[in-house]
């Protein structure tokens, strides 16, 4: 039995590339998330932004801006519309007034408990064909290889 090779999807790179495999991985894994989402009525981004706020309550646009790696504008849409579906409300800032702090309104929490078992049960489907060994190994290499690209 040889080794299992990737189906090629990319004529200009290797098959045994590093970058390809972890885009493979990373499309794959994200689809599945989207795909779990979906029936909920909700994005990744929706998602995520409801994890940050259920840790960070009173979390503001910059901190979303972090975390998804997205620009001001995509964040005031996103906000706009989960405030728009009941999801999370807007309140001033207590020193400044024109910042604004983002709460989970009782709807959001649902949806984000909801969205949790979801996002959960698509990573387990990777995450479940490791052994805790393979697991650290590869955490290892992911975060040398991260490391590597943000110097």
């Amino acid at each position: 039995m040889g080794k299992e090779r990737p189906h090629i999807r990319f004529p200009w790179e290797h098959e045994d590339s590093n970058t390809l495999l972890i885009k493979l991985a990373f499309t794959n894994i994200k689809r599945e998330i989207e795909g779990a989402l979906r029936p909920l009525g909700l994005t990744p981004q929706q998602s995520q932004t409801m994890h940050l706020l259920a840790i960070k309550p009173g979390a503001m646009n910059p901190d979303i801006e972090q975390l998804l790696f997205i620009d001001k504008s995509s964040v005031t849409s996103l906000i706009n519309g989960m405030v728009r579906r009941g999801w999370v409300i807007r309140q001033e800032h207590d020193q400044d007034a024109r910042m604004k702090r983002i709460y989970l309104t009782d709807e959001g929490q649902v949806k984000f408990k909801q969205s949790q078992e979801a996002v959960q049960q698509a990573k387990d489907k990777s995450s479940n064909l490791l052994t805790k060994d393979e697991t650290a190994v590869l955490h290892d290499l992911l975060k040398k290889i991260i490391k590597a690209y943000e110097q």
